[in-house]
């Protein structure tokens, strides 16, 4: 019998900016690695002291991804990503928590909206309902979600939990 501890599973955290205006259209960037829409968003940064929360990353990453300041608000959705395959990535090497945040951009800085060229490929105020055709089925799922929690359809915040099941079947 051996009494080695199994080394414990590295968990990030990373974080999304639902962006919505009053006619019900949310902001999504066209992201260059995967070629698909998402809310803007990503990997929250180490730094130190155990780096910043999931609300600082929001906003940070906000920033960005769309060149003006992000205020993020009332968390939506939390989603779980274990480790391996999630979404459009071919392999995630650390499990998430992905934390998706209402955000808002001033009225004034929206005409002022530039994503980094060598990141993402544009960006667009999107239908909800129109937006999953041109999403991964991970982010297509998160920003229904988003919406639902959002406009109060379902109480925020709202669980996702993304995997495999044996046999490859995703749940």
């Amino acid at each position: 019998m051996s009494t080695t501890k199994p080394a414990r599973a590295m968990v990030g955290s990373a974080s999304a900016a639902f962006i919505q205006r009053d006619d019900g259209r949310v902001l999504l960037v066209h992201h260059a690695g995967t070629g698909f829409w998402v809310m803007p968003g990503g990997k929250a940064d180490a730094g130190p002291h155990c780096g910043e929360t999931p609300h600082e990353c929001c906003e940070r990453e906000g920033r960005e991804e769309t060149g003006v300041p992000v205020t993020a608000g009332r968390l939506l959705v939390v989603q779980w990503l274990p480790i391996g395959r999630n979404g459009a990535y071919a392999n995630n090497p650390f499990a998430c928590h992905l934390f998706v945040f209402a955000a808002s951009i001033r009225p004034d800085d929206m005409p002022r909206i530039r994503v980094p060229e060598e990141e993402l490929l544009g960006w667009d105020w999107w239908d909800p309902q129109q937006a999953v055709a041109s999403m991964d089925t991970t982010n297509a799922r998160l920003l229904m979600a988003a919406v639902a929690a959002a406009t109060g359809d379902q109480r925020a915040p709202l669980y996702l939990e993304e995997g495999f099941r044996a046999g490859g079947a995703a749940r």
